[in-house]
């Protein structure tokens, strides 16, 4: 199922462990730039390549 930004949005607003979650993957990829350096680009690939691994 495929959510629209504006749905995760308000799932975001409306659910505390969801928006805590969310905020905190937010305060990481920010660490991780600052501390490697790297890119947004990088960031967002390495996003997209754990995404769906996050239970192994």
């Amino acid at each position: 199922m495929t959510f629209s930004d504006e749905e995760y949005y308000e799932v975001i607003q409306k659910n505390k462990s969801v928006e805590e979650a969310y905020q905190s993957i937010k305060v990481i990829c920010n660490k991780l730039q600052n501390e490697t350096n790297c890119p947004e680009e990088d960031v967002d690939c390495f996003l997209k390549f754990i995404c769906g691994k996050w239970k192994n």
